[in-house]
């Protein structure tokens, strides 16, 4: 690993090698690299802060000192002139938040001493390790982890999901989904495949808001327009109806819900309106029919001659 790759990282670290000193500040006696130094400590702390926007517990002064700590203790990891245990340390930190993240998001314990122990009998192996085989098995047991995980956060977010439709007297639509027409109209009946607009609004419980951009206009039943769950809901509307439905966040983002901040037992509120939209076909056809009706046989046009 080129030092240049670790620029940042370093500039950082005499950033805080300044602050530590009393460099909070800039001076009639700093040189240019200590201003560089400074302004990128600003540029850091505003992205930061504007992430405490977001997220009001990141304000917090032990939330700040946390933070702090960690960057030091990361600045202090490097080695000057190592490029090698330089490396070493960039791969244990992206392993480790990589395995924090796993072990979060799928309810398992990490034991970090298997990954070292597999990591030095490879490298100190005579041979390199056959990664069809290795490959193939990692995907295996992610497969089967995943499995049991969704498995279980189905089970759990359903029993929840059937609680809070019993409070609210409402009819199961679906396994993941509970819900009733509040403003009734004619229309036909939607269906999968139906191009649509629509207003989607989600809340949780509270009426907190929950931002999962939707696309306002789309096919029903295309993932790429619409989740699963909002699909199925649509198919229990009449064009140009609304209705309120319950489903889990674990439905509703196909087991992504802590990916984007929620809980997968969280049940949520979906307040949707869809209208049917013809094809173009279909209207061109329509626009057609009355220039046709008004086309007169051809025999009668002889006739007239």
């Amino acid at each position: 690993m080129k030092l240049v790759k670790l620029l940042p990282l370093a500039a950082i670290a005499c950033l805080m090698v300044s602050c530590e000193n009393g460099g909070s500040s800039l001076s009639d006696s700093s040189t240019q690299t200590d201003s560089l130094m400074y302004y990128l400590g600003q540029m850091n702390a505003s992205e930061y802060l504007q992430q405490a926007k977001r997220d009001t517990t990141l304000n917090e002064a032990s939330a700040k000192q946390a933070y702090l700590e960690g960057v030091r203790a990361g600045l202090n990891a490097l080695r000057e002139g190592d490029d090698n245990y330089n490396r070493g340390v960039m791969m244990g930190m992206q392993m480790a938040s990589n395995m924090l993240s796993f072990s979060d998001q799928m309810d398992v314990t990490i034991n970090k001493s298997v990954y070292t122990g597999s990591l030095t009998s490879a490298l100190n192996a005579d041979t390199i390790p056959n990664m069809s085989i290795v490959q193939a098995e990692f995907r295996r047991l992610m497969t089967s982890i995943e499995t049991a995980k969704k498995e279980k956060d189905d089970a759990a977010s359903r029993e929840t999901l059937a609680q809070a439709a019993a409070k609210d007297n409402l009819p199961k639509l679906d396994d993941d989904l509970y819900g009733k027409v509040t403003s009734k109209t004619d229309g036909q009946k939607l269906d999968m495949d139906n191009e649509v607009t629509c207003e989607v609004k989600i809340t949780k419980q509270n009426g907190e808001a929950v931002s999962m951009p939707i696309q306002d206009k789309g096919k029903i039943g295309n993932a790429r327009s619409f989740p699963a769950i909002v699909s199925i809901a649509m198919t229990n509307l009449k064009s140009g109806e609304t209705g309120e439905f319950l489903t889990t966040a674990h439905a509703l983002t196909n087991g992504r819900a802590k990916q984007l901040g929620l809980e997968p037992n969280d049940v949520l509120k979906m307040t949707i309106k869809a209208t049917f939209v013809p094809s173009e076909e279909k209207k061109e056809g329509e626009n057609a029919k009355p220039e046709a009706a008004n086309e007169k046989p051809a025999a009668d046009k002889a006739k007239k001659k």
